[in-house]
């Protein structure tokens, strides 16, 4: 079982040089240290991209390192292919760094293996590959995050700053995601155990989940409200050009929620977006339908899709 002292440090990770390389099949090796905690493994491989991974298996939760491996096959002769080793406890995501190993060339009389397919290409609104396999979420403690394009950033409760996801992540619950240049689905637990999920994209927001909430998912949007007090032509050219405090939404089943300065948006399945102006919260219904609390009339609507509704702001 893992200690209290180690709940919050991740797993060592050493990607180490591929062995009983041929030429269509190689061992893939690395080190784990699991620092006290039940840790699983996999290692993720390709000749361009990191378009393939191998099983999920268990490092154990011990605090000495332990020597893994796994044999991969189906590769192409003569190519190079790149390698690494990710690992993770409930808590935390390691990965070990790029190695890189050569395949032989085919021998005269062996037929040519078939080429690697193409990396899947994603739809804007495709959730992301299994290759960027993450830890699973856990109730009201941390969530998973997958790009599914362009940029996102990442800033935890405690650190200084926000970090790029390269891939995947699992961040804690309290942590502030910025999507004004990229989109993301974002995973989170429920209390029966299963998961849901969501794809957000074009704002800042934070992640909250309550234990209590049965479930409940909810993005606070963050960043610098409008500056509504100078009625100028100076202060309206600044404010378009600054990133809008807004979040679009897009959840087929679960439950998510998305709150503004002057009401809180609660979804139905559907496509959403909700902005804070100047003149109060609008939300926007594309798709399905979302119960629209306003906090200012203290009153609930049902707004459906090719409909919106203002909450007001307090004068």
């Amino acid at each position: 079982m893992a200690s209290s002292a180690g709940a919050h440090r991740p797993p060592d990770v050493v990607t180490t040089a591929a062995t009983d390389v041929g030429s269509n099949s190689a061992t893939l090796t690395g080190v784990v240290t699991p620092n006290g905690i039940d840790t699983t493994y996999f290692f993720q491989y390709g000749s361009s991209t990191y378009d393939a991974h191998t099983p999920l298996a268990s490092a154990g939760d011990g605090r000495e390192p332990v020597a893994v491996s796994a044999h991969v096959g189906n590769l192409s002769p003569a190519a190079t292919y790149h390698a690494r080793l990710v690992a993770f406890s409930s808590y935390r995501v390691a990965s070990g760094h790029d190695v890189a190993f050569a395949t032989q060339a085919a021998a005269p009389a062996e037929p040519a293996s078939p080429a690697l397919p193409a990396p899947l290409a994603l739809s804007p609104l495709t959730e992301a590959p299994s290759v960027l396999v993450a830890p699973p979420p856990v109730h009201g403690e941390r969530v998973n995050l997958a790009v599914r394009k362009g940029t996102v950033t990442v800033k935890v409760p405690g650190d200084d700053g926000f970090v790029p996801v390269s891939e995947f992540a699992s961040v804690p619950v309290g942590s502030l995601v910025n999507t004004r240049r990229g989109s993301v689905t974002l995973r989170s637990a429920l209390p029966s155990g299963g998961t849901q999920a969501g794809a957000f994209h074009g704002g800042l927001f934070q992640v909250r989940q309550a234990e209590t909430a049965g479930g409940m998912t909810e993005l606070v949007l963050r960043g610098r409200g409008p500056d509504c007090g100078d009625r100028s032509a100076a202060a309206a050219a600044a404010r378009k050009r600054r990133p809008r405090r807004a979040l679009w939404g897009r959840v087929t089943h679960g439950n998510f929620r998305t709150r503004g300065s002057n009401s809180v948006a609660t979804v139905r399945g559907t496509v959403w977006y909700l902005q804070d102006r100047c003149d109060g919260t609008l939300t926007r219904v594309e798709r399905g339908s979302v119960s629209v609390r306003d906090l200012r009339r203290h009153r609930t609507v049902v707004v459906r899709a090719g409909q919106r509704y203002l909450a007001r702001a307090k004068r």
